[in-house]
């Protein structure tokens, strides 16, 4: 396991992997890695923070539900947030979450908890809102807050009802927008022909659809909707999921008919089996499966975490895998110089997604062995020619699970990594840092060079429209584009005679020049953390470059301070950040060292305006960043709900007294903590004066 300065590394990692990923899959409809990949970041995550909590504060990823939304459609609040699931992926998560249940209702473990079993679909979230029996408003997930109002396009949904039965005053419904698969492949023989951009999968197609911002006039025959849930006030329709679904039937939705309601957990898991069997015969993606406790009441006091509901967990599926011969290994050459192999493959159907790539990771998972030195794959390596498994639940570069060596070519050899870089040919080194292999020619290598053109366009940086990684490469290909201030140079070589649409050729006209000039000019006015972002130093991702904008609140602030710490040797003022590790200081101070490096953010800053930091103040509560302890049992709460509300209002539960606690709250049979608090001058408040202090009403 980690040591704790390896593990906030780590952290930061995987917080800028995940944040990734969820903007290609929630704003573009796409998928940067695959499922199981996703799973096990998040996995790892929780791992780490069990064993170091005091980073939870810093590091917030598990709390975030989705992304916030940054296409054309307007951004409208939810009326009540919509939560994302935890996951399960076996049967004794399954088991540990009943008993989770049980202990946080201070239920014996033997008493009987009703499940409802739902497919989970893997199809695009929608809330619908209803007034007075009309659809008024239809939104998309987006972070789980503000989702994007995608009313007109919902409108054209058979399956969502424009009016109900029942003229309630406001109802929320919920349930997920999916794209047949029976209709998938027509819909891409459609596109091919018009020669568009296929969806490489069902989810993808209806997203897509769904978010097209030019509305269509007739119904689209191919989004389907299965509600699943209210938002507001369930007890208006239902005292349990069970009559909730049936209502909704009622009411002119559908529901799925695979969904059952268990008492016992064995018969639940036995049809989690038969499901998972019967999953390729359905007309519809399903990536596991949500179980729910069925009492709408139990619902309400087991309540919700940070991110997703105690009351319900989505018990996902093993991914999808497939054999197929592995036809060569190239080498990829990162922004920051790191060498990564890629096996490409010999064309495979996993899914109905055609694979083409897997990662090999680094030399050490290529030579079969972790990062650690431990062996996987029973120690066997991969070479080219090697038949192998390949495992993905996503749509873009799967992994190798596994090597049959039975079929492996006598004459085969093991793969040889390179001693010089492919697009520069320096001789690459080990990085002692973290046994990356990488490239040092920073300032000379044309890969490098690339990768930090395209990130500093990217969304989280200056956010560049119309500079996709195909046209950086033709630009920096034909020299107009060396450095990031030659992007706001362009119209000044257009206006001093340089003809641009002749040199660019095939696919330039005026107007599609122009639009890009535009785009390049409206972005020259930028927040400090997404410049500081935008500059590509390595170990300085978009979490730590909100912490150092934090800190520093404007750029003129942050340069003076490095500049003084690069002439004193010495970057006391960053190190005293906190969240902020040596290994990262050492890479700014590094960074702004390189006299190259600082001429190109100088050049820079002829062209650009750099915005102070704002921080956004939080609603405070009456208990908002305090410190309490609890003691005792209480009459209308179990420990783990009161911990739930303090956390909810701000507060942190601390096990121990001391002087810097702020409450002492006080049950039945407190013992000796009563004491104490009274020794150290701690506040001592009782159940009914905390429900009053915080405005709980039961």
């Amino acid at each position: 396991m980690f040591t704790k300065p390896e593990a906030t590394t780590r952290l930061r990692e995987l917080s800028e992997i995940i944040t990734k990923s969820r903007e290609a899959y929630f704003n573009l409809n796409q998928s940067d890695i695959t499922d199981q990949e996703y799973d096990q970041n998040i996995a790892e995550v929780a791992k780490i923070l069990e064993k170091y909590p005091e980073l939870a504060d810093e590091f917030k990823i598990l709390n975030q539900v989705g992304v916030k939304p940054n296409s054309k459609f307007n951004k409208v609040k939810h009326l009540t947030p919509m939560y994302s699931l935890s996951n399960a992926f076996s049967d004794e998560d399954i088991l540990n979450f009943l008993k989770q249940i049980r202990s946080f209702l201070d239920l014996p473990q033997t008493s009987n908890i009703d499940l409802v079993f739902e497919p989970k679909i893997d199809g695009l979230s929608l809330s619908l809102i209803y007034k007075k029996g009309n659809l008024f408003q239809a939104l998309t997930r987006g972070d789980g807050q503000i989702g994007e109002d995608v009313t007109e396009n919902a409108r054209l949904i058979p399956d969502v009802p424009l009016s109900i039965p029942i003229e309630f005053e406001t109802l929320e419904v919920r349930g997920e927008v999916y794209f047949p698969n029976s209709t998938f492949k027509e819909l891409n023989q459609e596109l091919i022909k018009s020669g568009i951009k296929t969806f490489s999968n069902p989810r993808n197609a209806a997203s897509g659809t769904l978010r097209q911002f030019k509305f269509n006039k007739e119904r689209n025959k191919n989004l389907c909707f299965f509600a699943y849930s209210v938002g507001n006030d369930p007890y208006q329709l239902a005292d349990t999921q069970e009559m909730l679904l049936k209502m909704f039937n009622d009411l002119g939705f559908k529901t799925n008919d695979i969904s059952k309601v268990f008492s016992n957990v064995e018969q639940l898991l036995k049809y989690y089996e038969e499901i998972f069997s019967m999953r390729p015969t359905l007309d519809y993606d399903i990536d596991g499966i949500v179980y729910k406790v069925n009492d709408l009441r139990l619902q309400e006091r087991l309540g919700f975490r940070s991110s997703s509901p105690r009351w319900a967990i989505a018990h996902k599926f093993p991914a999808e895998m497939s054999i197929t011969v592995i036809e060569d290994i190239e080498i990829q050459v990162g922004r920051t110089g790191t060498l990564s192999p890629v096996a490409k493959l010999k064309p495979v159907n996993i899914g109905g997604v055609i694979v083409t790539s897997a990662t090999l990771h680094n030399k050490d998972f290529i030579s079969g062995f972790d990062n650690k030195g431990k062996k996987i794959r029973a120690g066997v390596d991969i070479r080219i020619g090697d038949w192998v498994t390949v495992y993905r639940a996503g749509d873009v570069i799967p992994k190798i699970k596994d090597v049959d060596v039975a079929k492996r070519n006598t004459n085969s050899e093991p793969f040889a990594f390179p001693h010089f870089c492919p697009s520069c040919n320096s001789e690459v080194k080990i990085d002692k840092g973290d046994s990356a292999i990488r490239c040092h020619n920073f300032q000379g290598c044309p890969a490098q060079i690339i990768a930090g053109l395209k990130h500093f366009v990217s969304k989280k940086a200056f956010n560049i429209d119309g500079l996709g990684g195909r046209i950086i490469e033709e630009f920096y290909q034909k020299g107009l584009i060396q450095q990031p201030a030659d992007f706001f140079r362009l119209e000044t070589k257009s206006n001093q005679g340089l003809n641009l649409i002749e040199l660019l050729g095939k696919g330039w006209g005026e107007k599609s020049l122009k639009n890009l000039i535009n785009s390049i000019d409206a972005s020259r006015s930028i927040q400090l953390d997404r410049f500081l972002f935008s500059l590509g130093i390595r170990h300085i991702g978009e979490n730590v470059s909100q912490i150092i904008a934090g800190y520093f609140g404007s750029w003129e602030r942050f340069y003076s301070a490095v500049k003084i710490g690069i002439s004193k040797d010495n970057a006391q003022v960053l190190s005293e950040i906190e969240g902020i590790g040596q290994l990262m200081v050492n890479s700014i101070m590094e960074f702004f060292s390189d006299h190259k490096e600082t001429a190109k953010v100088e050049d820079l800053l002829n062209y650009i305006e750099i915005e102070s930091f704002i921080k956004h103040n939080k609603i405070e509560t009456a208990i908002t960043n305090k410190k309490l302890v609890l003691t005792g049992t209480f009459k209308e709460f179990s420990r783990a709900e009161l911990k739930s509300i303090c956390e909810k209002n701000g507060a942190k539960v601390l096990t121990a007294l001391s002087a810097n606690v702020d409450f002492l709250v006080v049950g039945q049979s407190p013992g000796s903590k009563v004491k104490k608090a009274s020794e150290l001058g701690v506040k001592q408040i009782f159940e009914e004066e905390f429900k009053v202090l915080i405005d709980i009403n039961i």
